[in-house]
């Protein structure tokens, strides 16, 4: 029996930074694509509390935002630049790294956004491309496949279809689980404690990370220049107990953890806990779908990698995708869509590595681990060819 022709040639399951950040990437090439997400975009909310999910944007995910221009719909006072990263021992050894923008001659190393933020700026920047439509409020009941065409039944009854589907859906991903594809999970036996916190001293527009035996602490700068969002990532029943207790209580212990670096910690906001797992989907793409985000993977936070990895994804899926448009090729087939897959494995697993590699090093309270460490952290902050290449790195330049 002959198919119909689908709805749209690209269905997005997600409607959050990553999978806002491909339809804007894709919309120039006239494709009609749907966004499909549960949540509305929240376009405006009370500025003097901040998201508690905030993203620290390299130069290179900058880059992306700006050639599909969502960069513009940010306001001054919604990013934070940061021109130096202070990371340091917080153990016996004392070791420490400095990174400066001026090494670099660069303005900034990167800017700390609100995910609410970045969220609305790209729903804006796809707003004036009539072939795209976001559906929300709209849930995901059913998926199928078909040889030439992939269909979703959506919780109204309506069933739409696309020649390709995109799961952009988050770490729990209701289309890659419908779908069938298998993912590897591996705790880190850590939880993440994210809250934002008034300091007596400024921040200095630098992001400072703190790591011990329990795990790393992070203090990245917010557009107030006395409040900081903290990222804690601590072994779980640490955690627990760290939740359990007061604010006045919580704020001491965070501030003898962080060594006073920024004085007295003088207010919190609610705080929040969540496990940390290394996810890994056993392949990124089918026939009929891509993975992107953390739909495809998750990593830990110490290095604020996440979404610049997802949007690394959108990079490389939107090359493949108009690839085979200017081929004439159907977008959908597992053989057309392979090129994606190739080119983000290898990034995807060496990120991977990289912070299971930081955490089981600065986990270890062994005296000669310690001192080993320390003259590492010393010896790469004494070398500024060193220094460069590994700040280049993480700014994806």
């Amino acid at each position: 029996m002959q198919q119909s022709n689908p709805d749209y040639d690209l269905i997005i399951v997600g409607g959050g930074m990553v999978g806002l950040a491909l339809a804007a990437r894709l919309a120039q090439s006239q494709l009609k694509i749907a966004i499909i997400d549960p949540k509305p975009v929240e376009m405006s909310w009370d500025k003097s509390d901040y998201d508690l999910r905030v993203s620290a944007i390299t130069r290179a995910s900058q880059k992306l935002l700006d050639e599909v221009s969502a960069w513009d719909y940010i306001g001054q006072d919604e990013k934070t630049a940061y021109q130096r990263m202070y990371v340091w021992d917080g153990e016996a050894s004392r070791g420490k790294i400095e990174f400066d923008a001026k090494l670099l001659a660069e303005p900034n190393l990167g800017h700390i956004i609100e995910n609410r933020v970045l969220r609305r700026s790209l729903f804006q920047a796809i707003k004036p491309y009539r072939n795209i439509e976001f559906l929300s409020p709209q849930k995901c009941a059913r998926v199928s496949y078909q040889a030439e065409q992939a269909s979703i039944e959506l919780a109204d009854g309506k069933s739409i279809s696309a020649k390709l589907l995109v799961a952009a859906d988050g770490a729990m991903s209701w289309l890659r689980k419908n779908s069938g594809i298998e993912i590897k999970q591996k705790p880190y036996g850590h939880k993440a404690i994210v809250a934002t916190i008034k300091t007596e001293k400024l921040h200095q527009e630098t992001a400072w990370q703190r790591f011990d035996h329990n795990g790393p602490l992070a203090f990245l700068p917010l557009t107030d220049e006395h409040h900081c969002s903290i990222v804690w990532s601590v072994k779980s029943d640490y955690a627990d107990q760290l939740m359990a207790l007061d604010d006045k209580e919580f704020l001491q212990r965070l501030e003898q953890t962080f060594e006073n670096t920024l004085g007295q910690c003088l207010e919190t906001s609610q705080r929040v806990a969540f496990p940390l797992i290394e996810r890994t989907a056993e392949s990124l793409v089918q026939e009929r779908i891509a993975l992107i985000g953390d739909a495809a993977h998750t990593i830990h936070p110490l290095a604020g990698q996440g979404v610049n990895l997802g949007f690394s994804d959108v990079i490389e899926l939107a090359k493949t995708i108009e690839k085979s448009i200017n081929k004439n090729q159907d977008i959908g087939l597992k053989r057309n869509l392979r090129p994606y897959e190739r080119a983000r494995k290898g990034d995807i697993l060496m990120m991977q590595k990289a912070m299971q590699g930081f955490k089981l090093l600065f986990e270890q309270d062994i005296p000669f681990i310690q001192m080993t460490r320390s003259y590492g952290l010393a010896l790469t902050n004494q070398h500024p060819l060193l220094k460069q290449q590994l700040i280049k790195q993480a700014m994806g330049l």
